[in-house]
């Protein structure tokens, strides 16, 4: 039993490795008796509901002691995989370590400023007109109708480039 092989199935997608390889790292779900709540008695195989295009880069962790961060991945969903499987981040590897790290400060700089616009807008008393359509203008996603406007006006400018090349063509 040592050394079988264990069929990992994470949203439909099937996995292959060897117990030992997992065991490798007992401080981790898969490598701990914890995985056994998943496992799966009529096909057999451990059952995650987890996303499989993480998860490539999570069991290669195990098959070579080296996690390594998908650049297309968001950050966030990297993170909520990593926490699930019980992985530390900080043992990313050098080669993917400022990425990981500057896609992590990225994301909280524009989380914070999105906390920052919806404080102010809730601290904002009414904006007279001006301010309004300023605001409009400036961030299209403040409104529904300041979003309407936006593609609108984006509508007439792509017919009046249309009409004026149409018409600069020679009939005939």
């Amino acid at each position: 039993r040592q050394d079988e092989v264990i069929i990992l199935n994470v949203s439909g997608r099937r996995f292959q490795t060897w117990r030992t390889t997992l065991e490798r790292y007992p401080d981790t779900l898969l490598g701990s008796t914890e995985k056994e709540f998943f496992f799966n008695e009529e096909t057999k195989e451990y059952f995650f509901d987890r996303d499989p295009e993480v998860f490539r880069s999570i069991l290669n962790f195990y098959r070579t002691g080296k996690l390594h961060y998908p650049r297309y991945e968001c950050i966030s969903a990297y993170d909520e995989e990593l926490a699930f499987y019980g992985i530390l981040p900080e043992i990313i590897g050098d080669c993917c370590y400022e990425e990981y790290k500057d896609r992590k400060r990225e994301n909280a700089e524009r989380l914070m400023d999105d906390n920052e616009f919806e404080n102010k807008q809730e601290a904002m008393p009414s904006l007279n007109l001006r301010q309004t359509m300023w605001r409009a203008f400036e961030n299209p996603h403040t409104s529904t109708l300041a979003l309407v406007f936006y593609y609108v006006t984006g509508f007439f400018i792509a017919v009046s480039v249309i009409t004026n090349v149409v018409e600069t063509v020679p009939c005939g």
